[in-house]
């Protein structure tokens, strides 16, 4: 059986239906760590930013925050003064039912837009979600948050920090609506480590920059992107050096990474993960913008659904910005490893075995541009008529 969130210890979740979607399935979701050592997390950029997030964010403004409240199939987003207030009420509730203060909870929200929350239910489902809040039940936590995702994504990963074994790990959530512009979908994880608010949250918004915000399905930023992590301190030492600090990012980076590529992978319709790779830009500014340009070009995404290498359409994504600098005689260009291009001339190559090296379940693109040592990695999928289904048929 895999480890989960919860084989953490002093960690607890769980999830059921509590009734806020018409089909039945798990809805509402846990994640309780009393003894919280430090706590952070990274927001959505919209304008329309939803009621949940903001009192996620004035909670971790207070202090630590020891519990997490998630819904699915209702956003509690564009639902104005109540939508705030049924936000307030989920944590004051939650704050209650677990013998902690409102403040020190989160609450997430991800679904349709625009609809009032069925506080009813939701009260309800509460009482009866933590009846018994020390569950060990991450699965069904990981499960409740989904919406039109197909498959449920949780990362454990662990690693050597300053001497000791620690470990991160999390569940996510993400399918459509995928262009982050500050973190992802939804994205919750916990360390043994023992970190403090303020370095988690510098740590985690690097993380979360070369994963989540490396992630694009369709180029749309959600009203509800979120992603906390919070630090439980069963480790003992604490995290103050220079490279136990860049230790743990390297881990806390690999645990995002990992569930960046879930996403991408899971995306609405899609049947490929790609991955786009720039090296050789001027700088690593230029490489992001880049490998985004490239991620999200439906051309692209089109062109590696057929199993098409068609190095037009890469290079017209990779040069349509005039803001960053691309050389075309220097571009070296590889589908799955098979090389199309070199220094801006096409070279021989056998399009039949290519396209079969396309084929697959991933397919990586790499664009060595021969200008710096700027790099940079963008992950997506490819784009098909599934994606049109799945969203006509969602609300």
């Amino acid at each position: 059986m895999k480890r989960n969130i919860t084989n953490l210890k002093g960690v607890f979740a769980g999830g059921i239906s509590a009734g806020i979607k018409a089909n039945g399935k798990k809805d509402l979701a846990y994640l309780f760590i009393p003894d919280c050592y430090g706590s952070a997390g990274v927001f959505t950029k919209s304008a329309f930013i939803a009621p949940p997030l903001i009192v996620t964010q004035e909670a971790l403004r207070r202090g630590t925050v020891k519990a997490l409240i998630v819904n699915s199939g209702n956003a509690n987003a564009a639902t104005g003064k109540i939508g705030l207030r049924d936000a307030r009420e989920t944590a004051k509730v939650a704050a209650k039912l677990l013998g902690i203060k409102p403040h020190q909870v989160a609450v997430s929200s991800t679904g349709i837009i625009g609809k009032l929350m069925p506080m009813e239910a939701v009260k309800a489902g509460l009482n009866k979600l933590l009846k018994n809040p020390l569950k060990r039940d991450g699965k069904n936590a990981a499960r409740a948050i989904m919406t039109t995702d197909l498959t449920q994504k949780e990362v454990f990963v662990s690693g050597t920090v300053g001497g000791q074994r620690v470990t991160v790990a999390g569940f996510a959530k993400g399918s459509g609506m995928i262009a982050p512009n500050m973190a992802t979908m939804l994205g919750f994880l916990v360390t043994d480590a023992k970190v403090d608010s303020a370095a988690l949250r510098t740590m985690l918004r690097r993380a979360v920059n070369d994963s989540f915000n490396m992630t694009s399905v369709d180029t749309d930023t959600s009203t509800n992107d979120m992603v906390m992590a919070f630090s439980t301190g069963t480790k003992g030492k604490k995290v103050t050096g220079a490279k136990e600090k860049r230790d743990f990012l390297a881990l806390l980076r690999k645990a995002c990474q990992h569930l960046a590529k879930m996403i991408a992978a899971d995306g609405e319709g899609a049947t490929k993960l790609i991955e786009v790779q720039v090296v050789g830009a001027r700088t690593e500014r230029e490489a992001r913008v880049i490998a985004k340009n490239v991620i999200n070009s439906p051309l692209v995404k089109t062109a590696i659904h057929g199993a098409d290498p068609n190095w037009g359409r890469v290079l017209a994504a990779a040069g349509k910005d005039p803001a960053v600098k691309v050389d075309p005689r220097r571009v070296d260009l590889t589908f799955a490893g098979a090389a199309v291009m070199r220094r801006g001339e096409v070279v021989p190559h056998d399009r039949k075995r290519i396209r079969k090296l396309m084929s697959v379940r991933e397919v990586p693109v790499r664009l060595q541009l021969n200008l710096g040592r700027g790099e940079a990695v963008a992950w997506g999928c490819d784009l098909t008529h599934g994606y049109v289904d799945i969203n006509v048929s969602y609300n």
